[in-house]
């Protein structure tokens, strides 16, 4: 057919046999009719085309409805499906048992092809997790603490984690917030998340005016358009999770104008640093390398005084830790990760016990008993369990 795909080869194949005759045989006939019939024969200049196919996973139609799940979380994912907040009325079954799996308290390790929906393994239980803490320990939500980090390898992936939790947490219309209230409470807190790497504003012990300042000037440029085209051009940024989920973004930069850094009750997210050291945000978003930064430093050290005081407040309150992209930790970067993770139990005085972990990844064999135990071998000694018999290893249908 006229679009498939043997047809785009044929087409990128001939944009480049035309580049090549013009930009280096162009002035030279003699040089053209010489290699022009063997630019276009197969091996010269490209081969044929290997076409991959991604798999096809199994989903189920009211997926969330017909998991096993306590019936109010039902209702809460289907006020999130209906607003189209990232939840879905036909998940993906590994999705579903991804949920399941969690509410059990079981630790996760989810293996399954690109595009696959593995964020969703490990959002929906997020969401669930301080659905439950909100509704059922209405004292314990009231005390900052961390109970979700998202680790990744790399920045990049940082930041595209934080536009879902904007679209999601912190969408423009405060569907979420509206949601989450008329299921756990009128009156109960604001989840708040934030991202803390190297690229957040902005480095040193405490706040300078210079740079506080051009932080301002930053975002009023972003988030106040002054022409249609830079309405326009705001719109599709807020389309794709690229403004801070502020609720009062004047207000904010008000403060910011006098280097104080104190976030609304209603702010979804926490931009800076400084923010983030005096009010511990639920939901934080970093890198392995920050994270050990973090660890030892003492500008970190409320965010882990009230976190540890969160764990301690109730035994039965857990730690979520959602590694991203788990194959990468494998060998000596592996054993540094292992032994971070080791250090963070250390820094809150807790056991391994008041951490539930869930790793994903696009990368792990699955095909054979023997890969399964390696990769669960792999999951236990990277998150310093007794035994890898409380993963629940989902791979996909």
């Amino acid at each position: 057919m006229s679009n498939g795909a043997n047809s785009i080869h044929l087409q990128l194949c001939k944009e480049l046999e035309n580049y090549i005759r013009s930009q280096y045989f162009g002035k030279s006939p003699l040089l053209l009719s010489a290699v022009n019939e063997k630019l276009g024969e197969e091996g010269v200049l490209y081969q044929k085309p290997y076409i991959e196919s991604s798999p096809a996973y199994k989903s189920e139609i009211d997926g969330i409805q017909k998991a096993n799940i306590p019936n109010w979380m039902k209702n809460f994912f289907k006020q999130l499906a209906d607003a189209h907040l990232g939840v879905y009325p036909t998940p993906f079954v590994h999705q579903i048992e991804a949920l399941e799996a969690f509410i059990e308290g079981k630790d996760l390790f989810i293996s399954t092809g690109t595009g696959s929906g593995k964020t969703e393994c490990f959002m929906w239980p997020l969401l669930a997790k301080l659905m439950t803490e909100a509704l059922e320990k209405t004292d314990n939500w009231e005390q900052r603490g961390t109970r979700t980090i998202i680790m990744y390898p790399m920045n990049a992936l940082v930041s595209d984690q934080v536009s879902r939790l904007r679209k999601l947490v912190g969408d423009s219309e405060d569907k979420f917030i509206d949601i989450f209230r008329n299921s756990c409470g009128k009156k109960v807190r604001r989840p708040q998340f934030g991202m803390y790497t190297g690229r957040t504003p902005y480095p040193g012990p405490e706040p300078t005016k210079k740079q506080d300042h051009q932080l301002e000037n930053t975002l009023t440029r972003m988030t106040f358009p002054q022409s249609e085209k830079d309405k326009i051009f705001f719109d599709n940024l807020v389309r794709e999770g690229k403004v801070p989920a502020k609720k009062d973004m004047s207000e904010f930069l008000q403060k910011l104008h006098d280097s104080n850094h104190i976030p609304g009750e209603e702010d979804a997210e926490l931009i800076t640093r400084f923010e983030m050291q005096q009010f511990c945000p639920d939901i934080l978003i970093t890198n392995y390398s920050m994270l050990e930064y973090m660890l030892f430093r003492p500008r970190e050290k409320k965010i882990w005084d009230e976190t540890k005081k969160w764990l301690h407040q109730d035994k039965t309150n857990k730690l979520l830790f959602v590694i991203d992209e788990a194959h990468m930790y494998r060998g000596s970067s592996g054993g540094e990760v292992a032994l971070l993770i080791r250090r963070l139990f250390h820094k809150l005085e807790i056991s391994r016990e008041q951490v539930q972990f869930i790793l994903t990844t696009a990368s792990m064999p699955d095909t054979k008993q023997e890969e399964c135990e390696k990769v669960l071998k792999f999951a236990e000694e990277l998150t310093a369990s007794k035994d890898a018999s409380n993963f629940c290893y989902i791979t996909g249908k």
